[in-house]
């Protein structure tokens, strides 16, 4: 049998502003599942931290703050975009995929427009 070694979490490099906006987002997702079970919390705030981490540093830098106070529903969107489709450890998203939190216009997900 071959010998193989563990992986090491992804190590991303982040002010502690930066930290404070990822735990407020991520209290926020965590708070609105509907499951009050331990166990299934911590994989929410370990998939949710791992996605937005790994977006913010090897992606496109997200607009936390927006996310802090924005519509749940639309934070929701975005992190189901994430797990679909970002390669956590290229940092990779396929060309076409939009999200509403981000600062790079390239990913930057149109809003709709109304008209009167």
């Amino acid at each position: 049998m071959k010998a193989t070694q563990a992986q090491k979490p992804q190590r991303y490099v982040t002010v502690v502003d930066e930290n404070k906006a990822f735990l407020r987002v991520i209290r926020r997702v965590v708070d609105h599942s509907p499951s009050q079970e331990t166990r299934v919390r911590n994989k929410i705030f370990d998939l949710t931290s791992s996605l937005l981490r790994a977006c913010h540093a090897r992606t496109t830098e997200l607009d936390l703050e927006a996310m802090a106070t924005a519509d749940i529903q639309l934070v929701l969107a975005d992190l189901k975009t994430l797990r679909t489709h970002l390669n956590t450890r290229t940092g990779n998203l396929p060309y076409g995929q939009r999200l509403h939190f981000t600062k790079n216009m390239a990913f930057k997900k149109q809003s709709p427009q109304v008209t009167a």
